[in-house]
């Protein structure tokens, strides 16, 4: 599924209808259960931790504007700064 404007309101809200979305998230942000992201793209300068369901974890790593990093993630925590995910 391809989406035109990522700023669209509704497409945050593609998650509560079974379907990928996004999700912005900075040191206020509560974890969902179960829910997992492909992708943290980098809003602002942040500092985030976070663990693969394959047992890898990362504490406190620092990503500048604009960074993206790819993978199957099921936790993320951002410490500084603020991320978007991709929902899985």
């Amino acid at each position: 599924m391809a989406y035109s404007n990522l700023n669209n309101p509704a497409n945050y809200q593609l998650q509560e209808f079974s379907q990928s979305g996004f999700r912005i998230m900075d040191s206020s942000f509560v974890a969902v259960s179960d829910e997992y992201y492909r992708v943290i793209y980098a809003l602002e300068d942040s500092v985030v931790s976070f663990s693969s369901v394959h047992g890898d974890s990362i504490t406190n790593k620092t990503l500048y504007a604009g960074q993206i990093l790819l993978g199957l993630f099921d936790s993320v925590t951002v410490t500084s700064g603020s991320v978007a995910s991709y929902i899985a």
